[in-house]
């Protein structure tokens, strides 16, 4: 008997290796071809890489070796007996004082603050200020990032400080609000008794890795919702794992209710991120749907406000419908480059809303260059038309529509990606305009501007093969997919929900106009969760079979 189970738990590794080996082999190769060649068909005199399967099939052997090797370390790591020793001690002792944990984050961000003082001012932030000095205000941009910039700029010219102090004031308290979010992510993992090894390389990652010193004084919205997203990812494994506990009173429902309003109104998909993890957590806890229903009519009712009655209250435009269109714009503009079947009578429909130079303005990794040019109010005049036309076109132009998704999305899920970069810079634009920021970096230790440079703008790291990968943001959707992968595997299905908002905002970043590791740093600062959902021995988790 012991034989024969024995035997089924080895078949299940292997299919699992296997099924992991060639979804990893896919990436690697199709990503390889993307960056060499633009198309994932393109075919080669060489008989061994003749087609994209070929290549895949050279690559399987090495990947589900990797997979399977994997899948023994977490095993190990699931098994591993827990050691107090003197250093954990020290280590519980060290995190019970979160007060400690804050200002050790806080003074970790100081070389990337000292090396780009004020910050960086780079993205949107000059626009949005610009643009609300100028007296336009628009929801393109996230209006509460938009008061807090416009507030303190404000309030720093009347005082008769420069932009550059004002800057770094955001910055500064940007820092704050990064850093203590940093200690209650490990104050979490230390209240739910981690593995010792995962607190001290989650400490070490949070301060050293350097992306998380150029995120906190990036002045872009990103940055805070990056780590209100980890917040709601701690509130959803509280949810699932200790429902009574959580659903006693209110205080649960109003503290996740903030969270996730918070993540909404710093990013315009947060919503959309919660509106697809709705129907499985709902199916999951369905014996608290009433609480749960009554939080998601909540944060339902708190969207519609801030969507309708708030921007007419300040009198601001609403965001342009648009930037949810970018698979559209760039598939048609693939195509219309590449000379695919576009027909005259399918061209009179697309015409109006794309024209035929705006077409030509297709780039492969984004898709600015059209959306810039699409005409919205042509598009929502004839939707259900232009759709219908746009599918036609893409039967007939399968592969091309595949190559655009697939270069458009590229570095969100291959380590390999060139053009992913966080440029360590400053923009000063308008430079004649009153009405905009005009801010200049002024590094105050410039080995550490020379350090960050070499990371973000110049990308030196690429050379370096383990730092390149660590520096990829393609390199976390793999752990990510290999964690899922294991817990599958291993059958803890339910740890599957504390990742599904890491999977279902990915979704959404896929049908954005490029991929950015700004765009991709939720996923960055969840690594040490997701190896906490991955490797936990004990999780308390309820069953939908208690639940009945």
């Amino acid at each position: 008997m012991w034989s024969k189970i024995k035997t089924v738990c080895q078949l299940r590794i292997v299919l699992f290796a296997v099924a992991g080996g060639f979804c990893f082999a896919a990436f690697d190769r199709m990503g390889y071809m993307l960056k060499h060649y633009g198309s994932i068909f393109a075919i080669s005199e060489n008989p061994w890489h003749h087609t994209i399967f070929h290549r895949i099939f050279l690559r399987l052997p090495v990947s589900i070796l990797a997979v399977f090797l994997c899948f023994l370390l977490f095993d190990k790591l699931l098994h591993q007996p827990e050691k107090k020793c003197l250093l954990s001690e020290k280590l519980d002792a060290f995190t019970e004082r979160t007060f400690l944990l804050w200002l050790l984050y806080f003074i970790s961000f100081l070389p990337a603050f000292l090396g780009g003082y004020p910050g960086l001012f780079a993205a949107d932030a000059p626009n949005q200020i610009g643009w609300t000095f100028s007296g336009w205000l628009t929801a393109h941009h996230p209006l509460l990032h938009t008061g807090l910039l416009c507030g303190i700029f404000s309030l720093s010219r009347a005082i008769g400080l420069s932009d550059n102090t004002a800057a770094a004031v955001y910055t500064l308290l940007q820092m704050l609000a990064l850093s203590g979010i940093f200690a209650i992510l490990s104050r979490f993992l230390k209240k739910e008794k981690a593995p010792f090894w995962l607190q001290i390389m989650t400490i070490v990652f949070l301060c050293l890795f350097p992306l998380h010193g150029m995120m906190a004084i990036y002045t872009t919205k990103d940055t805070l919702f990056s780590g209100i997203f980890v917040l709601c990812l701690i509130n959803i494994y509280q949810i699932c794992t200790k429902p009574d506990t959580y659903f006693t009173g209110y205080r649960g429902i109003l503290k996740t209710g903030l969270c996730f309003s918070l993540l909404f109104l710093f990013r315009n998909n947060g919503f959309h991120t919660l509106l697809l993890c709705m129907p499985f957590l709902l199916w999951y806890l369905r014996k608290y749907y009433k609480k749960l229903l009554l939080l998601f009519a909540g944060l339902l009712i708190v969207y519609q406000l801030y969507n309708a009655p708030l921007l007419t209250l300040l009198n601001a435009e609403a965001g342009n419908p648009r930037e949810a269109y970018s698979i559209i714009m760039q598939t048609l503009g693939r195509t219309y480059v590449a000379g695919g079947d576009i027909r005259p009578e399918e061209m009179e429909i697309i015409r109006p809303v794309l024209e035929e130079e705006t077409l030509s303005l297709y780039t492969p990794d984004l898709s600015d260059p059209i959306k810039n040019q699409f005409h919205t109010e042509a598009f929502s005049q004839q939707k259900v038309k232009f759709l219908k036309t746009w599918l036609t076109v893409g039967i007939r132009n399968k592969k091309i529509y595949i190559d655009a998704f697939l270069n458009t999305t590229a570095a969100f899920w291959y380590p390999n990606t060139a053009s992913e970069y966080l440029p360590f810079v400053c923009f000063d634009i308008e430079q004649d305009n009153p009405n905009y920021p005009h801010v200049q970096m002024t590094p105050i230790i410039p080995v550490f501007y020379h350090y960050y440079t070499a990371i973000g703008t110049d990308a030196t790291f690429r050379s370096i093969p383990i730092l390149r990968e660590l520096l990829s943001m393609g390199f976390y959707f793999w752990l990510l997919f290999l964690a899922a992968l294991y817990t599958l595997y291993r059958r803890f299905y339910a740890r599957l929900l504390f990742m599904l908002p890491l999977w279902t905002y990915i979704a959404t970043s896929l049908l954005g106009p490029t991929a950015l590791l700004r765009y991709a740093y939720p996923l960055i600062l969840s690594a040490p969760l997701i190896l906490y959902f991955t490797i936990q021995k004990q999780l308390p988790l309820t069953t939908p079979q208690d639940q009945a």
